[in-house]
């Protein structure tokens, strides 16, 4: 003889168990992604005077839109204002492997520019370099394809290349 719960048990049961399950994970110091992150904490009302070698760069404006969307103001450069300084966007493009016809087959490419970060007389991040590196499979045979796939990715690095700016400016004012 077999017991059985009844059906309104068994629906208790499970909404209890994800209760419990969520319960755990929150107390864990589980978060999903981009949720919280302390760099959105860290540049909220924080002005940023951002000075690039290249204005009407897209990385600029990538940086630009990034460091908004983080929480920051937009600085004037005077007095004890942090200000950032971007170099000139850096790109390469190699090839990693060929085919038997010797055309590219995977392609490398690197997106890469200097950055400082400065308050009044000091500096809070050194000249340095951030790099973003990607790696996609060239078919020879879609030249149209190619094109668009290389902007596309381009438009991505940009992307997580003012990301990784901005959040190397958050842990330089955390410490």
């Amino acid at each position: 003889m077999t017991h059985q719960l009844p059906a309104k048990s068994i629906g208790t049961t499970t909404a209890s168990l994800i209760v419990l399950l969520c319960l755990v994970l929150a107390g864990c110091g589980f978060q999903l992604k981009g949720a919280g992150n302390a760099s959105s904490q860290t540049l909220t009302d924080v002005p940023v005077a951002l000075v690039s070698s290249q204005p009407r760069g897209e990385l600029t404006a990538a940086v630009a839109n990034q460091l908004r969307l983080e929480g920051a103001l937009p600085g004037t450069g005077a007095g004890d204002e942090l200000a950032l300084r971007l170099g000139e966007e850096r790109f390469q493009q190699r090839n990693l492997s060929l085919t038997a016809q010797a055309r590219s087959a995977e392609v490398e490419l690197t997106m890469t520019v200097a950055i400082t970060l400065r308050r009044g007389d000091s500096d809070l991040i050194p000249t340095s370099d951030a790099q973003v590196v990607r790696q996609f499979l060239n078919d020879p045979r879609n030249v149209v394809g190619k094109t668009e796939e290389l902007r596309l990715l381009r438009e991505e690095m940009r992307r997580d290349l003012a990301a990784q700016i901005t959040r190397r400016i958050a842990h330089s004012l955390n410490n």
